[in-house]
């Protein structure tokens, strides 16, 4: 089952830009495509392999306008890895 959480303060997302952390989660990432996902306008905690991958935001998204051309991603950079508890 693939689920995307998040709590009431989050914007929307559905793709973001990440940098560092694993070489799979690098670059543009489709949300809804990973397995679990928890994140907020501030960070963004992606279940990987046996543990969570964190990331903060460096840069917001640009408010939207009228034309609705190509929007940039929020871009959320590597801050650690927890560990999931057995």
């Amino acid at each position: 089952m693939r689920r995307v959480t998040h709590d009431s303060s989050a914007t929307a997302l559905s793709s973001v830009q990440l940098e560092g952390g694993p070489h799979e989660l690098s670059g543009t990432v489709e949300l809804t495509e990973l397995d679990e996902v928890i994140f907020s306008d501030e960070k963004i905690k992606i279940r990987y392999g046996n543990g969570y991958e964190h990331f903060e935001t460096v840069r917001p998204a640009p408010p939207r306008t009228g034309g609705g051309e190509g929007s940039e991603n929020m871009t959320f950079r590597w801050v650690g890895r927890t560990q999931i508890a057995e």
